[in-house]
Protein backbone atom coordinates (compact mmCIF):
# COMPACT_ATOMS: atom_id res chain seq x y z
CA UNK A 1 0.00 0.00 0.00
CA UNK A 2 1.30 3.44 -0.90
CA UNK A 3 1.07 5.13 2.51
CA UNK A 4 3.00 2.43 4.34
CA UNK A 5 5.96 3.00 2.05
CA UNK A 6 6.13 6.50 3.47
CA UNK A 7 5.92 5.15 7.01
CA UNK A 8 8.42 2.31 6.72
CA UNK A 9 11.79 2.39 4.98
CA UNK A 10 12.29 -0.08 2.16
CA UNK A 11 14.15 -3.14 3.39
CA UNK A 12 17.48 -4.19 1.93
CA UNK A 13 17.22 -6.72 -0.86
CA UNK A 14 19.56 -8.99 1.06
CA UNK A 15 16.60 -9.62 3.39
CA UNK A 16 18.69 -10.22 6.46
CA UNK A 17 16.45 -11.49 9.26
CA UNK A 18 16.41 -9.33 12.37
CA UNK A 19 15.37 -11.21 15.48
CA UNK A 20 12.80 -9.97 17.94
CA UNK A 21 12.11 -12.90 20.26
CA UNK A 22 9.59 -11.98 22.89
CA UNK A 23 9.15 -13.63 26.25
CA UNK A 24 6.19 -13.02 28.48
CA UNK A 25 7.97 -10.47 30.68
CA UNK A 26 10.39 -8.69 28.37
CA UNK A 27 8.15 -6.49 26.25
CA UNK A 28 8.09 -2.79 27.04
CA UNK A 29 4.78 -0.94 26.86
CA UNK A 30 4.01 0.92 23.63
CA UNK A 31 2.82 3.90 25.69
CA UNK A 32 3.60 4.59 29.38
CA UNK A 33 0.88 3.04 31.49
CA UNK A 34 -0.30 0.67 28.76
CA UNK A 35 -0.09 -3.12 29.27
CA UNK A 36 3.10 -4.89 28.32
CA UNK A 37 2.77 -7.26 25.36
CA UNK A 38 3.51 -10.19 27.64
CA UNK A 39 0.63 -9.21 29.94
CA UNK A 40 -1.59 -8.63 26.93
CA UNK A 41 -0.95 -12.17 25.68
CA UNK A 42 -1.08 -13.91 29.06
CA UNK A 43 -4.53 -15.35 28.32
CA UNK A 44 -4.10 -15.65 24.55
CA UNK A 45 -5.47 -18.92 23.15
CA UNK A 46 -3.19 -21.91 22.54
CA UNK A 47 -4.03 -24.56 19.94
CA UNK A 48 -4.98 -28.03 21.08
CA UNK A 49 -2.38 -30.71 20.37
CA UNK A 50 -4.81 -32.33 17.92
CA UNK A 51 -4.81 -29.14 15.82
CA UNK A 52 -1.05 -29.37 15.17
CA UNK A 53 -1.35 -31.93 12.40
CA UNK A 54 1.58 -34.26 11.61
CA UNK A 55 3.70 -32.98 8.72
CA UNK A 56 1.92 -29.62 8.69
CA UNK A 57 3.34 -26.12 8.62
CA UNK A 58 2.09 -25.74 12.18
CA UNK A 59 4.12 -28.74 13.33
CA UNK A 60 7.24 -27.42 11.60
CA UNK A 61 6.88 -24.06 13.36
CA UNK A 62 6.24 -25.67 16.74
CA UNK A 63 9.31 -27.91 16.43
CA UNK A 64 11.44 -24.89 15.43
CA UNK A 65 10.23 -22.98 18.50
CA UNK A 66 9.60 -19.63 16.82
CA UNK A 67 7.34 -18.13 14.19
CA UNK A 68 9.19 -16.35 11.37
CA UNK A 69 7.26 -13.25 10.35
CA UNK A 70 7.78 -11.04 7.34
CA UNK A 71 7.22 -7.54 8.65
CA UNK A 72 8.60 -4.12 9.50
CA UNK A 73 10.86 -2.76 12.20
CA UNK A 74 10.11 0.92 11.67
CA UNK A 75 6.35 1.30 11.19
CA UNK A 76 5.03 3.31 14.18
CA UNK A 77 2.14 1.68 16.11
CA UNK A 78 2.21 -1.24 13.69
CA UNK A 79 5.60 -2.94 13.90
CA UNK A 80 8.42 -0.83 15.29
CA UNK A 81 11.52 -1.87 17.22
CA UNK A 82 11.78 -0.23 20.64
CA UNK A 83 15.31 1.23 20.82
CA UNK A 84 15.49 0.62 24.58
CA UNK A 85 14.09 -2.90 24.98
CA UNK A 86 14.76 -4.21 21.47
CA UNK A 87 11.16 -5.44 21.38
CA UNK A 88 9.11 -5.04 18.20
CA UNK A 89 5.83 -3.37 19.21
CA UNK A 90 2.56 -2.47 17.56
CA UNK A 91 -0.62 -3.96 16.15
CA UNK A 92 0.96 -6.19 13.49
CA UNK A 93 3.81 -7.18 15.82
CA UNK A 94 1.47 -8.23 18.64
CA UNK A 95 -0.81 -10.12 16.25
CA UNK A 96 2.25 -12.07 15.12
CA UNK A 97 3.17 -12.81 18.75
CA UNK A 98 -0.38 -13.97 19.45
CA UNK A 99 -0.24 -16.38 16.50
CA UNK A 100 3.14 -17.66 17.72
CA UNK A 101 1.68 -18.34 21.15
CA UNK A 102 -1.24 -20.20 19.57
CA UNK A 103 1.14 -22.52 17.72
CA UNK A 104 4.10 -22.82 20.09
CA UNK A 105 2.64 -21.98 23.49
CA UNK A 106 4.93 -18.94 23.79
CA UNK A 107 4.92 -15.63 21.85
CA UNK A 108 8.30 -16.25 20.22
CA UNK A 109 8.81 -14.61 16.84
CA UNK A 110 11.60 -13.62 14.51
CA UNK A 111 10.95 -10.61 12.30
CA UNK A 112 12.42 -10.68 8.80
CA UNK A 113 12.38 -7.07 7.64
CA UNK A 114 10.61 -7.21 4.29
CA UNK A 115 9.42 -4.82 1.59
CA UNK A 116 6.40 -4.75 -0.67
CA UNK A 117 8.53 -6.01 -3.57
CA UNK A 118 9.87 -9.04 -1.64
CA UNK A 119 6.93 -10.39 0.37
CA UNK A 120 5.73 -12.88 -2.24
CA UNK A 121 9.24 -14.28 -2.72
CA UNK A 122 9.81 -14.60 1.03
CA UNK A 123 6.65 -16.68 1.35
CA UNK A 124 7.24 -18.75 -1.79
CA UNK A 125 10.78 -19.79 -0.84
CA UNK A 126 9.91 -20.48 2.79
CA UNK A 127 12.05 -17.72 4.29
CA UNK A 128 9.05 -16.60 6.36
CA UNK A 129 6.01 -18.48 7.63
CA UNK A 130 3.60 -15.53 7.53
CA UNK A 131 3.53 -11.85 6.62
CA UNK A 132 2.00 -9.26 8.97
CA UNK A 133 2.72 -5.95 7.20
CA UNK A 134 -0.47 -4.06 6.30
CA UNK A 135 -0.64 -6.47 3.35
CA UNK A 136 -3.69 -5.36 1.37
CA UNK A 137 -5.67 -8.28 -0.06
CA UNK A 138 -6.20 -8.11 -3.83
CA UNK A 139 -7.25 -10.81 -6.30
CA UNK A 140 -4.00 -10.23 -8.20
CA UNK A 141 -1.85 -10.86 -5.13
CA UNK A 142 -3.97 -13.88 -4.23
CA UNK A 143 -2.68 -15.56 -7.39
CA UNK A 144 0.80 -15.60 -5.81
CA UNK A 145 0.09 -15.97 -2.08
CA UNK A 146 -2.73 -17.16 0.16
CA UNK A 147 -4.41 -14.71 2.50
CA UNK A 148 -5.94 -15.51 5.86
CA UNK A 149 -8.32 -12.88 7.15
CA UNK A 150 -8.79 -10.03 6.55
CA UNK A 151 -7.59 -9.27 10.07
CA UNK A 152 -7.84 -5.47 9.87
CA UNK A 153 -9.49 -2.91 7.62
CA UNK A 154 -7.82 0.45 7.17
CA UNK A 155 -8.70 3.20 4.75
CA UNK A 156 -8.95 6.96 4.55
CA UNK A 157 -9.45 8.72 7.89
CA UNK A 158 -9.62 12.30 9.15
CA UNK A 159 -7.04 14.11 11.30
CA UNK A 160 -7.71 17.42 13.03
CA UNK A 161 -5.94 19.65 15.51
CA UNK A 162 -6.45 18.46 19.06
CA UNK A 163 -9.62 19.80 20.72
CA UNK A 164 -11.31 20.50 17.38
CA UNK A 165 -15.04 19.84 17.69
CA UNK A 166 -17.79 19.14 15.19
CA UNK A 167 -15.78 16.83 12.91
CA UNK A 168 -16.16 13.11 13.44
CA UNK A 169 -17.25 11.81 10.02
CA UNK A 170 -16.64 12.73 6.36
CA UNK A 171 -20.02 14.44 5.98
CA UNK A 172 -18.90 16.97 8.60
CA UNK A 173 -16.32 18.26 6.09
CA UNK A 174 -19.01 19.88 3.91
CA UNK A 175 -18.48 23.63 3.70
CA UNK A 176 -15.02 23.41 5.25
CA UNK A 177 -11.48 23.67 3.90
CA UNK A 178 -9.90 20.22 3.85
CA UNK A 179 -6.26 19.30 3.28
CA UNK A 180 -5.22 16.36 1.09
CA UNK A 181 -2.05 15.10 -0.52
CA UNK A 182 -1.69 16.03 -4.17
CA UNK A 183 -2.69 13.22 -6.56
CA UNK A 184 -3.85 10.92 -3.74
CA UNK A 185 -7.07 8.86 -3.48
CA UNK A 186 -8.20 11.26 -0.75
CA UNK A 187 -9.22 13.89 -3.31
CA UNK A 188 -12.01 11.94 -5.10
CA UNK A 189 -13.06 10.38 -1.78
CA UNK A 190 -13.58 13.82 -0.20
CA UNK A 191 -15.50 15.04 -3.25
CA UNK A 192 -17.78 12.01 -3.02
CA UNK A 193 -18.36 12.14 0.75
CA UNK A 194 -18.44 15.94 1.18
CA UNK A 195 -19.11 17.63 -2.18
CA UNK A 196 -19.32 21.08 -0.59
CA UNK A 197 -15.83 20.86 0.92
CA UNK A 198 -13.03 23.06 -0.40
CA UNK A 199 -9.92 20.93 -1.00
CA UNK A 200 -6.39 22.32 -0.75
CA UNK A 201 -3.48 20.07 -1.66
CA UNK A 202 0.17 19.82 -0.70
CA UNK A 203 2.95 17.67 -2.08
CA UNK A 204 3.90 15.53 0.92
CA UNK A 205 2.59 14.24 4.21
CA UNK A 206 4.81 16.56 6.33
CA UNK A 207 3.57 19.54 4.30
CA UNK A 208 -0.04 18.49 4.88
CA UNK A 209 0.54 18.11 8.64
CA UNK A 210 2.22 21.53 8.76
CA UNK A 211 -0.69 23.08 6.83
CA UNK A 212 -3.14 21.60 9.34
CA UNK A 213 -1.16 23.03 12.25
CA UNK A 214 -1.11 26.43 10.50
CA UNK A 215 -4.93 26.37 10.14
CA UNK A 216 -4.79 26.32 6.35
CA UNK A 217 -7.52 23.71 6.63
CA UNK A 218 -9.58 22.32 9.48
CA UNK A 219 -8.97 18.68 8.63
CA UNK A 220 -6.48 16.45 6.81
CA UNK A 221 -7.65 13.30 5.00
CA UNK A 222 -5.15 10.49 4.49
CA UNK A 223 -4.80 6.75 5.04
CA UNK A 224 -5.28 5.86 8.70
CA UNK A 225 -1.96 4.02 9.02
CA UNK A 226 -0.10 7.18 8.04
CA UNK A 227 -2.24 9.47 10.18
CA UNK A 228 -1.74 7.40 13.33
CA UNK A 229 2.01 7.60 12.79
CA UNK A 230 1.72 11.39 12.39
CA UNK A 231 -0.37 11.65 15.56
CA UNK A 232 2.13 9.59 17.53
CA UNK A 233 4.96 11.91 16.48
CA UNK A 234 2.96 15.11 16.99
CA UNK A 235 0.46 15.14 19.88
CA UNK A 236 -1.05 18.42 18.67
CA UNK A 237 -3.08 16.47 16.09
CA UNK A 238 -5.49 13.59 16.52
CA UNK A 239 -7.34 11.07 14.36
CA UNK A 240 -11.13 11.19 14.62
CA UNK A 241 -13.78 8.73 13.57
CA UNK A 242 -13.18 5.52 11.67
CA UNK A 243 -11.89 4.91 8.13
CA UNK A 244 -14.55 5.75 5.55
CA UNK A 245 -13.01 3.73 2.72
CA UNK A 246 -11.91 0.11 2.84
CA UNK A 247 -8.37 -1.25 2.60
CA UNK A 248 -8.47 -4.85 3.93
CA UNK A 249 -5.24 -6.28 5.33
CA UNK A 250 -4.57 -10.03 5.12
CA UNK A 251 -2.10 -12.40 6.72
CA UNK A 252 0.17 -13.53 3.90
CA UNK A 253 0.78 -17.29 3.66
CA UNK A 254 2.48 -19.56 1.17
CA UNK A 255 0.27 -20.11 -1.85
CA UNK A 256 -1.66 -23.37 -1.82
CA UNK A 257 -1.20 -24.23 1.87
CA UNK A 258 -4.93 -24.55 2.52
CA UNK A 259 -4.37 -26.51 5.73
CA UNK A 260 -2.36 -23.67 7.29
CA UNK A 261 -4.79 -21.06 5.99
CA UNK A 262 -7.71 -22.78 7.75
CA UNK A 263 -5.63 -23.07 10.93
CA UNK A 264 -4.76 -19.35 10.89
CA UNK A 265 -8.36 -18.35 10.17
CA UNK A 266 -9.54 -20.53 13.08
CA UNK A 267 -6.99 -18.77 15.32
CA UNK A 268 -8.15 -15.37 14.09
CA UNK A 269 -11.77 -16.27 14.86
CA UNK A 270 -10.82 -17.19 18.43
CA UNK A 271 -8.70 -14.06 18.82
CA UNK A 272 -11.56 -11.83 17.73
CA UNK A 273 -14.16 -13.70 19.77
CA UNK A 274 -12.12 -13.59 22.98
CA UNK A 275 -11.61 -9.82 22.83
CA UNK A 276 -7.84 -10.18 22.41
CA UNK A 277 -7.94 -8.56 18.95
CA UNK A 278 -9.66 -5.54 20.47
CA UNK A 279 -7.14 -5.31 23.34
CA UNK A 280 -4.23 -5.44 20.90
CA UNK A 281 -5.84 -2.62 18.89
CA UNK A 282 -6.37 -0.50 22.01
CA UNK A 283 -2.74 -1.01 23.04
CA UNK A 284 -1.38 0.16 19.68
CA UNK A 285 -3.46 2.02 17.08
CA UNK A 286 -6.05 2.83 19.73
CA UNK A 287 -3.57 4.95 21.67
CA UNK A 288 -3.95 7.73 19.09
CA UNK A 289 -7.30 6.91 17.40
CA UNK A 290 -10.27 8.19 19.38
CA UNK A 291 -13.12 5.90 20.34
CA UNK A 292 -13.67 2.23 20.96
CA UNK A 293 -12.01 -0.53 18.97
CA UNK A 294 -13.62 -1.03 15.56
CA UNK A 295 -15.41 -4.24 14.72
CA UNK A 296 -12.95 -6.71 13.16
CA UNK A 297 -13.59 -7.39 9.48
CA UNK A 298 -15.39 -10.61 8.59
CA UNK A 299 -12.96 -13.37 7.70
CA UNK A 300 -13.16 -14.31 4.03
CA UNK A 301 -15.25 -11.23 3.24
CA UNK A 302 -13.18 -9.79 0.38
CA UNK A 303 -12.12 -11.20 -2.99
CA UNK A 304 -8.79 -12.96 -2.61
CA UNK A 305 -9.27 -13.94 1.01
Amino acid sequence: MVSLKRVAAVAAVSMIGLSACSGTDSAAPAVPGEPKAGDLLADAPVAAAADILPGSTMEKIKKRGELIVGGSLDAPLLSQQNPVSGEVEGFDADMGKALAKYIIGEPKVKIVNSASETREALLANGTVDVVFQTYTITPERAEQVSFAGPYYSSGLSIAVKKDTTGITKPEDLNGKTVIAGANTPAIPAIKKAAPQAKIVTFGSDPECVQALKQDRGVAYVQDETLLVADAQKDPSIQVVGKPFTSDPYGIGLKHGDDQFKKFVNDWLTKTQGSGLWQRIWKNSLGTVVQGEAPAPPQIGSVPGS
